[in-house]
């Protein structure tokens, strides 16, 4: 059995309280594995928050698809040279 490499690529969600700190309210994850293969996913963890803030999710998870799959475009380029 070889040793296989993967791209990660992680992410985190927050907003700023009153108090100064932050709350955590999704992440997201993803990978590239050495075939140019992308897998994304992302998990809620404050369902009040996450429909507080839906616009900025979907704004990043986008952004967060976009980068994952311009990864994986790369891999899979770099197999035709």
């Amino acid at each position: 059995m070889g040793i296989t490499k993967t791209l990660q690529f992680n992410q985190t969600l927050s907003v700023n309280k009153d108090d100064g700190g932050a709350s955590n309210y999704a992440s997201f994850n993803g990978t590239v594995d050495d075939g140019g293969v992308p897998t994304v996913n992302y998990y809620i963890g404050d369902d009040a928050l996450y429909k507080e803030n839906l616009k900025s999710f979907r704004d990043a998870w986008s952004t967060f698809q976009d980068t994952v799959f311009t990864e994986a475009d790369k891999v899979v380029a770099s197999f035709e040279k």
